[in-house]
């Protein structure tokens, strides 16, 4: 048995735009978390191309970094990215292994994005991702649209046998 994170956003700007700020370089950063005070990116490399690599290494300042690791299979701006997924948690000491799949779809000029994370081997790993990639989504909204106010995921779980 393998289980599913899903969640989805509705961002008032068109695709090109969402799937953009998702892949730009010059955003990862903050995307990371780098402005929260008590955070260090200590390693911000993208490479969003089929079968680049992308890695991410960040924590509480002092405390041993988690990496995430992505590495794409399918980058087609600006609809789709499929990529495997590593999160290596220094806590945990062990990764997490998976595969993401995030649409951007036009919805009369905004995007609903939505992001599929596959492959969980346990309910708790599930929800313990239910945890972050909500900020991570809030802080591209940010990114996207800077002059809007805060807006509210939906959030999906479920449980896929593999």
């Amino acid at each position: 048995m393998s289980y599913e994170l899903r969640l989805e956003r509705m961002f008032d700007a068109p695709p090109e735009a969402v799937f953009d700020a998702f892949v730009d370089p010059e955003n990862q950063a903050e995307l990371h978390g780098s402005s929260v005070e008590g955070w260090t990116l200590s390693r911000n490399e993208t490479d969003v191309r089929v079968g680049g690599t992308s890695v991410y290494a960040m924590g509480v300042t002092g405390e041993p970094p988690d990496t995430e690791t992505r590495v794409f299979s399918v980058v087609d701006r600006p609809h789709r990215l499929v990529f495997a997924h590593s999160m290596d948690i220094a806590e945990w000491g062990r990764a997490v292994e998976t595969e993401m799949t995030i649409t951007f779809e036009d919805r009369d000029g905004k995007t609903l994005l939505t992001m599929v994370q596959t492959g969980f081997e346990t309910e708790a790993d599930r929800d313990d991702f239910m945890t972050g990639w909500p900020e991570y989504l809030e802080t591209l909204r940010r990114v996207v649209s800077p002059e809007l106010p805060g807006s509210d995921d939906t959030l999906k779980a479920r449980h896929d046998t593999a």
